[in-house]
């Protein structure tokens, strides 16, 4: 496996992506893993290429290296199922089925993936699919396994959504304030401009959508990110 794993990295760094899933399928054909474990394997290499053909070489890397220890068995994870379902919501999500997304991070916390970011993604993907209650309740549980200025913003932006009000707003203001981050990010800003918009502050909610589109970064889903625009 370790040549396999140096002529993949090699073929990452020469840009041949198509190359390297080769080698890792070749690699993991050699290897003669059950069944199970080459399905696991497969979706690995699947994701290393997704990853490589977006420029996120060290994730491809990963990813590679990850499909070559499933299929030599030398994997820590017991139980892959967790983190399969997991990238298959992100995949969901990203392609803008957040129903399905949320749907099959479910799956995944009844598998065992557990965790604040598990549960802060779970409300996002409800969220974004109009489930406000369903996020809440969510990210409640994300809040209190981790505390942070994110996890407040998501939570200010499902209240917003469920009791849309001029009092929630006042809510929300608060509670942001109360958690602002050393470094404002783009979902506590964006989250700020929806409370200072739904609170009737025009100018307040314009200045804090235009930092949010300075450096979006893929924070944002598509709608998200059309409101900002047109908020700016």
């Amino acid at each position: 496996m370790h040549e396999s794993r140096a002529d993949i990295a090699d073929l990452l760094a020469a840009g041949a992506v198509d190359a390297a899933a080769q080698r890792a399928l070749l690699a993991i054909d050699a290897a003669s893993p059950p069944p199970a474990a080459v399905t696991s394997a497969l979706h690995f290499v699947s994701l290393a290429v997704r990853y490589a053909t977006e420029g996120q070489r060290t994730a491809a890397r990963e990813a590679f290296d990850h499909a070559l220890d499933i299929a030599a068995g030398e994997s820590d994870d017991d139980d892959l199922r967790p983190r399969l379902y997991r990238n298959v919501a992100a995949a969901l999500a990203a392609a803008g089925s957040h129903a399905s997304a949320a749907r099959c991070l479910e799956a995944a916390i009844e598998r065992g993936a557990h965790g604040p970011v598990v549960w802060q993604r779970l409300g996002r993907y409800r969220l974004n699919a109009g489930d406000a209650a369903g996020a809440l309740q969510a990210l409640d549980h994300a809040q209190r396994l981790n505390p942070t200025a994110e996890m407040a913003a998501d939570r200010v932006l499902a209240e917003l959504e469920l009791a849309p009000s001029r009092d929630t707003a006042s809510r929300a203001l608060a509670r942001l304030q109360a958690s602002r981050p050393d470094r404002a990010t783009v979902r506590w800003d964006y989250a700020l401009g929806c409370a200072h918009r739904q609170a009737g502050d025009a100018p307040a909610a314009r200045a804090s959508f235009r930092r949010a589109l300075e450096h979006t970064q893929g924070d944002l889903a598509a709608h998200e990110l059309a409101s900002a625009r047109a908020g700016a």
